[in-house]
């Protein structure tokens, strides 16, 4: 569904008036947008954040690489943001899967810098976000160009023209955002605001269930 489609659903559920055309530009600049209609635009990207944020959706999914230099330890990984979730690492040439160290266990292998190590990578470590993109610090620090895959899961920006595609199911995001539009109102002690947030509730769920099954043993749980 597109951003429009999202906002007149959750519109008409108020029986408020539907936005009739998509608007040109952001939705903050259209003619033919109330201020309600545009509050409602915003309860719906804070839905959209809540549900991208339950769960590694796989529609979310991507892969993106980073190659490294000789002597250099910090890359930022392209295509990413403050809400990117890594997945794994993964090195090319050996298919080597990297595994994730803490932050003050890399500080600890810095020194004494005679000491430290060169060759392939076998751990990385997220370090920060550098200009809106995430920073990882591979040890040991690279002796040679390899390519190191990231494997993540992208939200997408927060909506503002009217044709933008969701991603991730939408009737949680509708429901999510009717929820908070009814409490915004200040009905959030009735009936209606308890029955939304269920149907909020269970369709977050259902949709979760429907997606782990498309991504096999990731939900598995085995006893020790």
């Amino acid at each position: 569904m597109t951003y429009r489609e999202l906002i007149n659903s959750v519109l008409r559920r108020l029986r408020e008036d539907s936005i009739p055309t998509n608007w040109s530009g952001s939705i903050l600049d259209a003619a033919n947008v109330t201020d309600y209609q545009v509050l409602i635009g915003d309860l719906v990207n804070e839905a959209k954040r809540q549900v991208e944020d339950a769960w590694n959706w796989s529609i979310l999914r991507a892969s993106t690489t980073v190659t490294t230099v000789a002597d250099t330890q910090a890359y930022t990984i392209s295509g990413t943001s403050q809400r990117t979730r890594i997945l794994m690492a993964q090195e090319q040439t050996n298919g080597t899967i990297l595994q994730e160290m803490s932050d003050p266990y890399l500080q600890f292998t810095k020194y004494p810098a005679s000491s430290v190590q060169k060759t392939i990578p076998h751990y990385y470590s997220v370090t920060g976000i550098s200009s809106g993109l995430v920073q990882v610090e591979f040890d040991p620090v690279p002796d040679a160009a390899y390519n190191i895959t990231f494997r993540v899961v992208n939200p997408q920006d927060d909506f503002t023209s009217a044709a933008t595609e969701l991603k991730v199911p939408h009737m949680p995001v509708i429901l999510g955002a009717w929820a908070m539009a009814i409490s915004e109102r200040g009905e959030d002690g009735g009936s209606m605001s308890d029955m939304v947030a269920i149907q909020y509730q269970n369709a977050l769920a259902d949709a979760i269930q429907i997606d782990a099954g498309r991504t096999v043993g990731e939900v598995d749980f085995y006893a020790s």
